[in-house]
């Protein structure tokens, strides 16, 4: 799946777009990933675990046992779709910065992985089939995508609901390790291109400055064309010849500045509540909670 994936966000990706959408795809993969292949682990195999729970077999171990071989094949599944994506990058094809050669990016997408594999052995300990499980993966999967922040600055609810979204926090990390400045004041880089502002907000701010000099030079040409009237009139009323020469120059009215065709050096917005190296320290939050809850989930069936 995951080469596949890699050429289909290559196709869709382009060359002047921001660079939100590769971003996302790593995020939301990584949790689709996790999910996917751990949502039936437990339920599919519950004949199996209630017989060997009643011998010996162990809560904690048995979860051990399937975050590390779960942990290896979604490993794997995210190195065969960050790879071909940063080679993209690194060859010119598909711009997709990160720094130190996007390797903390990649930790980022091992850590969304692993809170997906938790999240989906949490699903495999509540429902009761598989059937049930596989359709309850579109219904995490879409919260993660619509409040994510891929379709904007999040504001209101909109904000709130996205701080239990793993990959809102994975998207912020992401976007946080790339050297790109924004195209909205959230989150724009204070040594950046724009100086804090984002790029709309900084063209805005420089045009303003292109009216209030324009609006300069006129004024100061219709005075200094004011005051040779004025003398040409006083020299006209003593008798004198008068000439209208050595005029003022036509005042100089500085070009407006555009947005650039080419945004692909920009992603549209930092999170304003969060910052890549705490939102780390989130996932794996979110990891540890929804194993325990899974701990917890399969100890209750135990006692029930």
């Amino acid at each position: 799946q995951a080469p596949i994936i890699a050429i289909l966000v290559f196709l869709v990706m382009g060359e002047n777009q921001p660079r939100d959408f590769a971003y996302f795809a790593l995020s939301l993969c990584s949790i689709w990933f996790g999910t996917s292949v751990a949502a039936r682990e437990i339920v599919r195999e519950r004949p199996i675990y209630e017989r060997e729970r009643m011998v010996n077999l162990g809560i904690l171990p048995y979860l051990a046992s399937k975050l590390f071989v779960l942990g290896i094949i979604v490993s794997l599944q995210c190195v065969l779709l960050f790879v071909p994506l940063k080679f993209f990058d690194l060859v010119g094809l598909m711009p997709m910065p990160g720094v130190f050669a996007g390797i903390p990016q990649f930790f980022a997408m091992l850590l969304t992985a692993a809170v997906g594999v938790s999240l989906g052995l949490f699903v495999s300990a509540l429902v009761k089939t598989s059937e049930m499980a596989t359709s309850l993966i579109p219904l995490i999967l879409i919260p993660q995508i619509v409040f994510s922040g891929l379709i904007g600055v999040p504001t209101g609810m909109n904000r709130v609901i996205g701080l239990v979204m793993p990959a809102t926090w994975s998207f912020d990390t992401m976007k946080g390790f790339s050297p790109l400045d924004t195209l909205e004041r959230e989150g724009a880089l204070p040594a950046g291109k724009t100086k804090g502002l984002g790029l709309y907000k900084f063209i805005e701010k420089e045009n303003e400055k292109v009216i209030a000099e324009a609006k300069r030079n006129i004024k100061d040409y219709e005075r200094e064309l004011e005051t040779k009237l004025e003398d040409a009139e006083k020299r006209a009323n003593r008798g004198e010849k008068v000439e209208f020469s050595g005029m003022p120059d036509r005042p100089f009215v500085p070009d407006a500045k555009n947005i650039p065709d080419d945004l692909s050096e920009y992603i549209a917005f930092r999170h304003p509540w969060m910052q890549e190296i705490l939102n780390q320290f989130v996932l794996i939050l979110m990891f540890f909670v929804l194993f325990i809850f899974t701990l917890i989930a399969l100890r209750l069936q135990d006692i029930g």
